[in-house]
């Protein structure tokens, strides 16, 4: 239910969580399902590592904690 948002939280290139105005209201969308459904950050967590499969580790590490911060985790 949530992690359709989610993905659509990370830019198409720059693979950028709530980079642009229309990630940030995904990430919003999200946040919102996420606190609805009552998932944990480890679920969370493993769901962004899924959609940044192929990304390198270090964008990967500054992406969860950009999302970490803004899900107050």
């Amino acid at each position: 239910m949530w992690r359709q948002p989610l993905k659509q939280a990370f830019g198409i290139v720059d693979k950028r969580f709530a980079g642009h105005p229309s990630d940030l209201e995904r990430a919003r969308e999200a946040r919102n399902l996420i606190k609805m459904a009552g998932s944990s950050w480890d679920e969370i967590e493993e769901e962004i590592a899924r959609i940044l499969q192929g990304c390198t580790a270090e964008h990967l590490q500054a992406q969860l904690a950009a999302a970490r911060k803004f899900f107050k985790f």
